[in-house]
């Protein structure tokens, strides 16, 4: 009698290799397991079979297998557990759109009957979210009723797919005024965010199969769509510096490209020095290479200006800016921007009209007004007020009660924190680990080690602090207190 098949070697059923097209077996097992996770069909821990069973199944050699899987570690879609096997990976920072459900057959559920109130909780101490309560609802409203309640013939008609007009002249200028950037409006576009920028990029500035650097750790799904892009993608790691143009070229002297956060390292937080800048605009301009610049947190500096971008040193056109409006209004706008050299315009408007624009257009005219009459300038400057005073709140609570057990990273800019685990806490539980128990009491704990690429990882715990009061704060560092000394 066969013995049951597991939800996941059922889901390999679907897998189906072509040896007649050019694409590598070992390529084409990645894509398919890669699709199939992104699309839930293998659930988040889910274990996979070993490399030996699945090569028998799919008739090829185990090299292939081994190969394809190594893909896959390096980009954070399974994980090795010694002596159990492979294992879809749980992750927070994967592509829009993906599903990326846990796996219930494996007894991986809800104890009790699934609410919409329990799917939206937000629990200390989730990342990059913004205090939604402190959103500027009457002036925003009014703003919107004025547009749209009896709105202008033009914002009827076929719209500029680079967006809005007066969206694009807006954000010029704050871009001048807040990030040094002196750009014009006809090199902004507006976006549906930084996925949607990274297709226009990939599309409109490489060619397939380009190599472009990444930062190792930091945003997966940032890697993922450049993947999706036809793209290759090739993680650095990190230095106590950050980003080094001399080390990516070393690991890849074929990169055309690298994306990076210079203003605040995410998820590590540093800031880049202005010699490594330089050297990545020397780089660039040997190379006729693209600098990628996500200006990650750079409007929540608490000491002193906002650094000037990137970008704003760039005299060759060498640099892509992406910037995005979820941080300091919503979310659930879907709504930022890219500013491009002017070579590269053609070729993204060419993409526009092939796709059509994803960026929604009912926002950007109330947008656009709300900046252009100073609210949206307030309205960033209260949050930042009010998001350092709470990472003031979460670092005293920290140094109060875990002092002996967490190491800080840097507090100078950002909506997040970085703790390492002191002493012998090192070796005896992971961040993983950490997480999972923190859950149990309430809490929203990212590890560290999930945003890195490949097998080296440092452990370590992110937290958001911005979307949440005083009082959370320090009930959630309570409460972390008892996950950790209990």
């Amino acid at each position: 009698m066969q013995a049951k098949r597991t939800a996941a070697e059922a889901s390999l059923l679907s897998v189906s290799l072509d040896r007649k097209v050019k694409t590598p077996l070992h390529a084409q097992l990645a894509d398919q397991l890669r699709r199939l996770i992104l699309n839930g069909r293998l659930p988040v821990g889910s274990k996979l079979p070993s490399s030996r069973k699945l090569s028998a199944e799919l008739s090829v050699s185990r090299v292939t297998v081994v190969t394809a899987m190594d893909q896959l570690l390096s980009e954070g879609y399974i994980e090795t557990r010694q002596g159990s096997g492979v294992f879809v990976t749980v992750t927070a920072d994967l592509p829009d759109g993906a599903v990326l459900r846990p796996d219930y057959s494996q007894g991986i559920g809800f104890e009790k009957p699934f609410e919409m109130s329990e799917a939206l909780e937000i629990r200390p101490f989730q990342t990059a979210l913004p205090d939604l309560s402190l959103f500027p609802h009457r002036q925003w409203s009014r703003t919107f009723d004025r547009i749209w309640r009896q709105p202008d013939a033009t914002l009827l008609t076929n719209q500029d797919p680079f967006g809005w007009p007066a969206l694009r002249v807006a954000i010029a200028d704050h871009l001048a005024a807040w990030r040094g950037i002196a750009c014009s409006p006809e090199q902004i576009v507006v976006t549906a965010g930084t996925r949607d920028a990274i297709d226009l990029i990939a599309h409109g500035a490489f060619r397939k199969d380009d190599t472009v650097l990444v930062e190792n750790p930091g945003y997966k799904s940032l890697g993922l769509a450049l993947v999706d892009g036809g793209l290759k993608v090739r993680p650095v790691p990190m230095g106590p510096q950050g980003f080094d143009i001399a080390r990516g070229a070393a690991l890849a002297p074929e990169a055309k490209g690298a994306v990076v956060t210079p203003s605040r390292q995410f998820p590590l937080g540093m800031t880049l020095p202005v010699a490594r800048r330089l050297d990545l605009l020397s780089w660039a301009r040997e190379t006729d290479g693209l600098l990628i610049e996500d200006d990650y947190d750079s409007e929540f500096r608490y000491s002193g200006a906002p650094l000037p971008a990137l970008m704003s040193l760039d005299e060759h056109g060498a640099v892509v800016y992406l910037g995005s409006f979820s941080k300091v209004l919503s979310p659930t706008f879907r709504l930022g921007f890219l500013v491009a050299p002017h070579r590269l315009l053609d070729a993204i408007r060419n993409r526009l009209l092939a796709t059509g624009p994803r960026a929604s257009f009912l926002v950007q005219p109330v947008l656009a007004r709300f900046m252009a009459e100073g609210n949206f300038a307030v309205h960033l400057r209260r949050m930042r007020r009010v998001y350092g005073q709470r990472r003031d709140v979460l670092a005293a609570a920290l140094a109060e009660q875990l002092g002996d057990v967490l190491e800080m990273g840097d507090l100078s800019a950002g909506m997040h924190a970085v703790a390492w685990l002191r002493g012998d806490r090192k070796s005896t539980e992971t961040d993983q680990e950490i997480a999972a128990r923190a859950s149990g009491a309430g809490l929203f704990l990212q590890p560290l080690s999930s945003y890195y690429a490949g097998k080296t990882r440092t452990q370590g715990l992110v937290l958001g602090y911005a979307a949440f009061d005083d009082a959370r704060l320090i009930d959630g560092v309570r409460r972390l207190s008892g996950v950790l000394n209990g």
